[in-house]
């Protein structure tokens, strides 16, 4: 009966619940967060060792620019406020070419109630992936 008990517990626990995916109990947030890292993808490589960007509060087409800086880095963040849609759109080269990558995504936090330890919130979204796609 005790191991039956204990297995029920475990199978409760924020590691172990089957249900609930994605959530990372050491990354929940006692009170709700109201910034966070937007976190971009990208491809840098020898014709691309730096990559301009502009992100976008909103839509690229609704012209809210929130930041211009460039990347040197396959992975770049930038803390910004939450609930809140965010777009970008970084440029490349090829040969002659440029080539524009865009992508968006709304970050948002999350109630997460009987999963942890304690009721928290948690980021959901925020990623943009504008990587180059090989053909």
């Amino acid at each position: 009966m005790l191991l039956v008990l204990i297995s029920g517990i475990a199978a409760f626990s924020c590691e172990q619940d089957p249900f609930v995916t994605n959530v990372n109990c050491d990354e929940c947030y006692y009170n709700e967060p109201d910034s966070a890292n937007i976190i971009v993808y990208l491809t840098i490589n020898e014709e691309n060792p730096y990559v301009p960007l502009v992100i976008y509060k909103g839509e690229v087409e609704e012209d809210r620019v929130e930041w211009v800086d460039t990347a040197v880095g396959d992975e770049y963040r930038l803390y910004s406020p939450v609930n809140e849609y965010y777009s970008i759109e970084a440029k490349y080269k090829s040969g002659n070419r440029t080539i524009i990558a865009v992508d968006g995504d709304k970050m948002k936090t999350s109630l997460v109630a009987d999963v942890c330890d304690y009721d928290c919130y948690i980021i959901k979204g925020g990623y943009l992936d504008v990587r180059l796609k090989e053909y």
